[in-house]
């Protein structure tokens, strides 16, 4: 019971002593015990000062400089404000500086380890490049919720999106790549242009029926139009161009008040048979008018006045205006042509008809020499316009066709039908 209380005494008077010790507060306290707790009638020993605090305050303060400390009378030890430790040579850093993280070299500051930063140390400094993460640890790169990869840089798709078909610029969406559409870029795109086409793989260009070309902008016509003067803007029809018509666009379009007339091409007015004018619309009644103009069974036709009225088609073996000259009918068999004789020498070759050759008379006074000509067919002779002047007779020279044996060979006869269908033609 004594013992306590003298300790508790002990406690209360010296409490610096137990807080300055070096050694464990029950050393010290068995210490002071040992030296100061005597039985009453003996006197205490001195108290014990560490030797480093005696060298401590022995010299003067000032003769050490960088010292954060100041003795008292009873040569104690006293730091400095911001100092502590047993030489007073540790600074106390700033209020909520991290223990671990951070450090000071003089009093109030707060630096920073390698990793962290902060006011207070207290933030971890994440991987250099890390974009959209965190760290929890120095140079970590922890990434946000969407983000993943390395330096959490690249964003998390919306769900199904397919990575060859689509991608995306933030966490949850999905843009379409080239030749790639829909919700989640599932969908073919048809070619940029392509007007009436669907597509089953990327960037095609199917066209739709009715429809053809490169884009399948071109519409395909109703069967039958005409390339050059039809067109059509929908499948399956047919738009005319200017100047033509009809189902097809074949037809030309005449000119506009064209009364008995046709076309070959747009804009024309060719007026039919018995019909003159611009727009055939004067009849022509001449040879109505006068029946008996054409002469010899011939076919009279009407003309304008400018024409000179009326026209004859002669029969064969007629000419003239108005058919009224008879010609000699030209022979119809194949005969050899007769030389450019006058009419005086014809005699001779009328005589010499009979013979396979004809003989060609010189001179009298020259030698007489025999050649065999040779001559083209003669075909039909018609006359259909009067001659401007006097009619000159033509001796017309008939060689059996004895004479031509073996020579020409034999065509058959023409009938005169024919010929009269030719001469109108």
């Amino acid at each position: 019971m004594m013992i306590s209380l003298l300790l508790a005494t002990f406690l209360v008077k010296f409490p610096h002593q137990l807080a300055q010790s070096e050694t464990n507060g029950l050393v010290t306290v068995v210490t002071v015990l040992g030296t100061s707790v005597l039985p009453i009638g003996l006197a205490a020993g001195p108290r014990y000062v560490p030797k480093w605090k005696k060298q401590a305050c022995e010299i003067p303060a000032s003769q050490h400089p960088n010292s954060h400390y100041i003795c008292d009378e009873a040569g104690e030890v006293k730091c400095l404000p911001g100092w502590t430790g047993d030489l007073c040579d540790v600074p106390i850093c700033r209020k909520g500086c991290d223990p671990l993280q951070g450090y000071c070299r003089r009093p109030g500051e707060c630096r920073c380890k390698l990793g962290f930063y902060g006011e207070l140390c207290d933030k971890c400094v994440a991987l250099p490049g890390c974009q959209h993460g965190r760290c929890n640890v120095s140079f970590e790169c922890s990434c946000d919720p969407g983000w993943k990869g390395m330096f959490c840089s690249e964003p998390i798709c919306a769900a199904d999106c397919l990575s060859s078909q689509g991608y995306c610029e933030k966490p949850g969406e999905c843009r379409c790549r080239l030749g790639w559409q829909g919700p989640k870029c599932k969908q073919c795109a048809v070619l940029p242009g392509c007007t009436h086409g669907t597509c089953q793989g990327p960037l095609e260009c199917r066209c739709e029926p009715g429809w053809t070309g490169l884009l399948c902008q071109t519409p395909i016509c109703a069967q039958g139009c005409s390339r050059e003067h039809g067109n059509c803007r929908r499948p399956g029809t047919c738009r005319c161009r200017v100047g033509w018509t009809g189902p097809n666009c074949t037809e030309c379009v005449p000119y506009p008040g064209c009364v008995h007339g046709s076309c070959k091409r747009p804009w024309d007015c060719r007026c039919e048979p018995g019909w003159a004018g611009d727009l055939c619309n004067e009849k022509l009644t001449y040879c109505d008018e006068h029946p008996n103009t054409c002469r010899n069974n011939a076919t009279c036709i009407s003309m304008t006045h400018e024409d000179g009225n009326y026209r004859c088609i002669c029969p064969l073996g007629y000419m003239g205006r108005q058919c009224q000259i008879k010609t000699m009918m030209p022979s119809v068999e194949l005969v050899p042509p007769t030389p450019d004789i006058t009419l005086e020498t014809s005699h001779e070759v009328q005589d010499l008809a009979d013979k396979p050759s004809i003989e060609e008379i010189s001179n009298e006074e020259g030698p007489t020499t025999e050649k065999e000509q040779t001559a083209e067919p003669l075909g039909p002779i018609v006359i259909t316009d009067p001659p401007n002047t006097t009619a000159i007779i033509t001796t017309t020279t008939t060689v059996s066709s004895a004479a031509t044996a073996e020579k020409w060979p034999t065509e058959a006869t023409t009938k005169s039908s024919e010929r009269d269908h030719e001469n109108e033609t």
